[in-house]
């Protein structure tokens, strides 16, 4: 196996993915409620991943358009395809139960394609797409933080969000203000993982200052715990104390990593789902427990758990293989070198 450093983040990656397909894979499903209900807080991992990685990729650049570029080369291929595949799923899909088409059908598609959705008032084509306008909110506060040189406010910065975030969601039923603003800036419920994800990197990158950065850490923590009943889809299945659990999991095993000590999570099979976790991530929901269950199940009368673990599965990680060595991984490059081409005379 080629040694690679980031190779138990990649890791980390395909297990938070698969965690979040195998809760919704179960979901319904009473003995699904003991361990797979987990799952949900796959998210959460998820954040605190792209906050190292995309502090990552800004110590790595000097231009913010070099910035913009390499997030939508890296994300709009891979999630335009997602999107169309499921459109047409859902739309093949209402036309056989329903005889017609979904209630602006093709404007709730071009709605998903911008990954903007939330605020145009569109509903998500597939339960997923829920925290692509999170992460695209931290890439342009990010982006703004690095553009106007303000990174190396990223502590104070980074706290007082967090904090503030906790204090507006307890206050946020005696002042509209703060409800308004949470409901605006959907980010906010989860900037402790980003921010931790951030002060990781710094941690793996930098040595120096370590108690002063793990105890930012704890802050970070302490805080993303507090927003347990804002933070996505957790408290609906899981309990305050169970997500406290999950989250110093991901934390402990995120400080494994920056110290060299997570390589056992390493495998063929872990790279390998780490590869597609952002296309498994978008396309598993709907075509497994919107289409394959239900139609075996109800309609074959096929055990449950042979419908979801042998047949829809295998599936979504079939597909997902085919977008992400189609798609994702052969058209990311040549996409961000054209981009890179038309925006600067030198495009080295």
């Amino acid at each position: 196996m080629k040694s690679n450093r980031y190779d138990e983040l990649d890791a980390l990656r395909g297990i938070a993915a698969l965690s979040v397909v195998l809760f919704h894979l179960t979901v319904t499903r009473p003995e699904g409620q003991s361990f797979f209900k987990l799952g949900v807080t796959g998210v959460d991992l998820f954040f605190i991943i792209s906050g190292f990685v995309i502090y990552m990729s800004l110590n790595k650049i000097k231009s913010s358009l070099k910035f913009v570029i390499n997030r939508i080369s890296r994300l709009y291929p891979t999630y335009w395809t997602a999107v169309t595949f499921t459109f047409f799923w859902v739309s093949i899909k209402s036309l056989y139960q329903f005889k017609m088409l979904p209630p602006n059908n093709f404007t709730n598609y071009l709605g998903n394609m911008t990954m903007f959705q939330y605020y145009l008032g569109i509903k998500d084509l597939d339960g997923p797409y829920w925290t692509m306008i999170i992460e695209m909110n931290f890439y342009i506060g990010i982006l703004f933080l690095f553009h106007f040189r303000a990174l190396k406010f990223l502590n104070i910065i980074g706290i007082t969000l967090s904090i503030t975030t906790v204090i507006m969601t307890s206050f946020q039923s005696d002042f509209v203000i703060f409800s308004r603003i949470l409901r605006a800036l959907p980010v906010l419920s989860f900037i402790p993982l980003f921010f931790a994800g951030m002060i990781l990197y710094e941690i793996y990158q930098n040595r120096s200052k370590l108690l002063q950065k793990y105890t930012i850490l704890l802050i970070c923590l302490i805080c993303q715990i507090a927003l347990f009943k804002y933070a996505g889809r957790s408290s609906s299945y899981i309990t305050h104390l169970v997500y406290a659990i999950m989250l110093i999991v991901y934390f402990f095993l995120f400080i494994l990593f920056v110290n060299g000590q997570l390589k056992f999570i390493v495998s063929k099979g872990t790279l390998f789902l780490g590869k597609i976790s952002f296309p498994l991530y978008l396309i598993h929901q709907q075509i497994s427990i919107g289409v394959i269950i239900p139609t075996l199940t109800k309609k074959f009368h096929m055990n449950f758990w042979i419908a979801s673990f042998f047949i829809a599965l295998p599936i979504a990680i079939m597909l997902a293989s085919l977008i992400a060595f189609y798609v994702e991984i052969p058209i990311r490059k040549p996409m961000r070198e054209k981009l890179y081409a038309l925006a600067f005379k030198n495009p080295g």
